[in-house]
């Protein structure tokens, strides 16, 4: 079969792999839709990835095939990659502190003993059955690939103490800044602000329901001081990564507000801790996401109350347009680009 990977910076190739062998407590799933995300794109660029099966993470699909042991999954049913529950046995869960799970962040970032040689920007893959969730009826497979990035917005939601009322900034309008954008308004936010260099990400956001996009921080500082209590945001969320903007971010909130690094790129911070503590400024990182945090974003998906409609490109890509969609995609109005790759 075919699938794609990176021989180094700048180079995808499509390559014909071996078909993924059934083991034990795994799955064979044929993908539908793979969502390119920021990470990929960032991949190409570098040449490098935490795990080959990363490549290509956010996906949605059918089970072909069921490993010996398990029970809970059946040939032909609809699945989306997620996260599986905490193991109960790692270093992390036996201290107590479960949320941290080490198995978790393995089989997100696709380590663990049963992930593929390659990601979903292939025709099959081989998972662990406790790394899927189902796909709610009705949901269709365009919407239910952006599942998992929505679980990453939703973890970074939960890990931002969000509080109804809240004024909130969302520094980048990419397909995760967009959905942290839509989550906090249902989270109970009042005001929610988008930054952007790209003018289309910025229309995009007021689309989806921001109350104001802007392309620098100085012109957000002039609309936060006009609206709200006008001592700047309760919450910003960091969904860039790149070099000055969690500066940027903590100069954006009020005195005790939050800033929620998201994004993770290369970035090197200014900000003095001086600053930090003189303005009771709290930061936290939010990474990857919960099986909990799945089934939320299913959830939302699922009853329409997340609207993801106008972030999918209308143009599904077969896996010999891959190369060039993530070029696109580097450059989009914010839109994620799907690849089909059964599509010739």
């Amino acid at each position: 079969m075919r699938a794609a990977v990176l021989r180094g910076p700048g180079e995808v190739q499509i390559v014909d792999v071996a078909e993924p062998t059934l083991r034990p407590g795994s799955l064979i799933v044929a993908i539908d839709r793979c969502a390119i995300g920021g990470s990929d794109v960032l991949a190409k660029s570098t040449g490098t990835v935490p795990a080959p099966a990363w490549f290509g993470h956010a996906w949605s699909g059918r089970v072909l095939e069921v490993g010996p042991g398990v029970r809970d999954h059946f040939p032909g049913e609809r699945v989306v990659g997620a996260a599986p529950p905490p193991c109960g046995r790692c270093p992390h869960c036996v201290a107590g502190f479960a949320e941290n799970c080490d198995l978790v962040l393995e089989m997100i970032v696709g380590i663990d003993d049963l992930a593929s040689s390659h990601g979903a920007f292939a025709e099959r893959i081989r998972v662990d059955h406790r790394r899927v969730r189902r796909t709610p009826d009705g949901l269709d497979d365009n919407d239910a690939a952006l599942a998992e990035p929505a679980a990453v917005a939703t973890h970074a939601i939960s890990r931002s103490g969000i509080g109804v009322g809240d004024i909130v900034v969302v520094v980048g309008a990419g397909t995760i800044g967009l959905l942290v954008a839509e989550l906090v308004r249902i989270a109970g936010a009042s005001r929610v602000v988008a930054i952007d260099r790209v003018e289309s990400r910025r229309e995009l956001a007021c689309d989806l329901g921001s109350d104001a996009a802007f392309g620098s921080t100085s012109d957000v500082v002039g609309w936060l001081e006009n609206h709200g209590h006008g001592l700047g945001a309760d919450v910003v969320f960091d969904c860039v990564g790149a070099d000055g903007v969690l500066d940027d971010a903590v100069e954006l909130a009020r005195h005790g507000g939050t800033v929620v690094a998201v994004g993770v790129n290369s970035s090197a911070s200014r900000a003095a801790p001086a600053d930090l503590v003189k303005n009771e400024l709290t930061i936290r990182a939010s990474l990857g996401y919960t099986t909990a945090d799945v089934q939320r974003a299913l959830d939302l998906l699922a009853e329409d109350r997340l609207r993801v409609g106008l972030l999918v490109d209308p143009q599904v890509r077969s896996l010999d347009q891959l190369d060039a969609a993530l070029d696109a995609m580097a450059e989009s109005s914010g839109r994620a680009i799907l690849v089909d790759p059964s599509l010739g």
